[in-house]
């Protein structure tokens, strides 16, 4: 990666695409927000996903009337960067855009606001394509950051740590934080067995989009009540055994197991215990043979993923009636250019 772009500052670039992983979390989500880690040493594992968010970055030639267009699920023109709806967009542009008149259009193989760290990847992509756009390279572990001080500082946005250092590495990622510092590196595992944790794990998508930063903002709000302290530690605890444990190579009965504790602990502290879908796809599914169902990233809706052994994957898939089912498959890169002119 850090060649090819040492290869594009050779020419002008005029026009690159992105290509950037969303996430799946294993063990520590929840207690990747600042509420929790600047005050306790944290471990997060998560995963980048081989399905991706796509970003087109060209600049815009003179004769356009606009200096900005974005292009989404909506589309926008604007004279100035303040002018621009789009958060994410926005404060990126006034940070790495370098003044120049931009035009930037996204696509998705799945879709946002569902549990897998759409709005991160979509910022991370961003950051990435705006650097590379000016002919500057940004290392992962600095593009991870600078995407999570955006959403975080910029954006004012009551995110985690763990969506952008997944799309910013990419396959599976460890992150050690604390109050000075978030450190994500790549997990050194062997191919097969990440071969078999993927063919032992089964996504759904239940159809509902949720705004993630109201799912954020409950969990959030959950670690800085105090009488919740004793269910984070005992969710910090559960964690760090996962962790411990699928660096054993533990089999997917152990990491089922472990899984429902941590995903128990979740569903009080961010309500969803009361949510009466979640609960029958919890149970629906557990009964057609998942050894752990939980609902991706903070809770309220969109995609959820199975523990199971690949020979229940079907009865899983006939225990439900939801929108579309999806194989795991982790990603081999983080965000990336693929193209460039």
């Amino acid at each position: 990666m850090k060649n090819a772009l040492h290869k594009v500052q050779q020419i002008r670039l005029t026009m690159l695409i992105t290509r950037t992983p969303y996430r799946l979390s294993f063990y520590g989500g929840g207690l990747d927000y600042p509420e929790w880690y600047n005050r306790h040493s944290t471990r997060v594992l998560c995963a980048g996903l081989d399905y991706y968010c796509y970003q087109t970055v060209r600049i815009l030639p003179p004769f356009f009337s606009h200096k900005y267009r974005v292009a989404y699920s909506n589309i926008e023109t604007a004279d100035n960067i303040n002018e621009i709806e789009h958060p994410a967009v926005r404060e990126a542009v006034k940070e790495y855009g370098e003044g120049k008149p931009l035009e930037v259009s996204h696509v998705g193989d799945l879709p946002s606001r569902s549990g897998i760290g759409s709005s991160s990847a979509f910022t991370v992509g961003l950051i990435n394509s705006l650097n590379a756009i000016n002919g500057k390279f940004m290392g992962r572990s600095a593009l991870a950051n600078a995407s999570i001080r955006l959403e975080q500082n910029a954006m004012g946005e009551r995110v985690g740590f763990q969506d952008q250092c997944a799309a910013a590495f990419g396959g599976i990622v460890l992150i050690q934080a604390d109050n000075q510092y978030i450190e994500p590196r790549r997990f050194v595992t062997r191919p097969e067995y990440m071969a078999y944790i993927s063919s032992n794990l089964l996504m759904g998508f239940d159809g509902k989009e949720r705004l993630s930063s109201i799912a954020s903002t409950k969990i959030a709000d959950s670690l800085a009540i105090n009488y919740n302290y004793s269910l984070l530690e005992e969710l910090a605890q559960v964690s760090e055994n996962g962790i411990n444990e699928f660096g054993r190579e533990a089999d997917v009965n152990q990491h089922a197991l472990i899984s429902k504790k941590a995903r128990d602990i979740k569903l009080q502290l961010n309500g969803d215990k009361e949510h009466k879908r979640t609960i029958e796809l919890i149970e629906a599914t557990e009964r057609a043979g998942s050894l752990c169902t939980r609902v991706m990233g903070a809770g309220g809706g969109g995609f959820f993923v199975c523990w199971a052994p690949e020979h229940k994957h079907e009865a899983i898939k006939q225990s439900v009636q939801i929108k579309t089912w999806v194989d795991v498959r982790f990603s081999r890169a983080g965000s990336q250019v693929i193209f460039y002119e």
